[in-house]
């Protein structure tokens, strides 16, 4: 799946208001939860984020995805680096380590948030203060994606 046809994927989310798909809903509900709970809500909207172009391509705000970048306290990789300087980067490393993120990890994280309860009422995505709770349901659009 390249990123353009996930990114449509994640789109057609906005239109299943009643359906949920994932088959271990309790975790995901329990994670977006604890979200809502903390007292710093930043969020965004499908059509914040993803903007589409004159060629049908699909583009990522760059201040929105700032915003979640800060808010968070990881820095966003837009490319995978070369080399073998690390493991900063690597899948080997526990969540609670990263440092940063990439645009699978973010769209992951959305793709998961899509499959909530909050999201089918808000059509909103909550960004979290607490980077477990990002990587837990990055994890959940991964497994959610495959």
């Amino acid at each position: 799946m390249t990123i353009q046809e996930y990114l449509d994927k994640i789109e057609v989310l906005q239109n299943e208001k009643n359906k949920i798909v994932y088959s271990d809903n309790a975790d995901l509900e329990l994670y977006i939860q604890k979200i809502k709970n903390e007292t710093t809500e930043l969020s965004f909207t499908l059509t914040e984020i993803f903007q589409k172009s004159n060629s049908k391509m699909t583009i990522i705000n760059k201040d929105v995805l700032k915003r979640f970048s800060n808010h968070l306290g990881l820095l966003f990789l837009e490319e995978q680096e070369s080399g073998n300087v690390c493991f900063a980067n690597s899948d080997e490393v526990r969540s609670e380590y990263k440092q940063s993120f990439k645009l699978i990890d973010l769209l992951d994280y959305i793709y998961a948030f899509g499959h909530s309860t909050a999201f089918k009422e808000s059509q909103k995505v909550i960004v979290p203060s607490e980077k477990d709770l990002f990587w837990k349901l990055a994890k959940i659009g991964s497994g959610l994606r495959k």
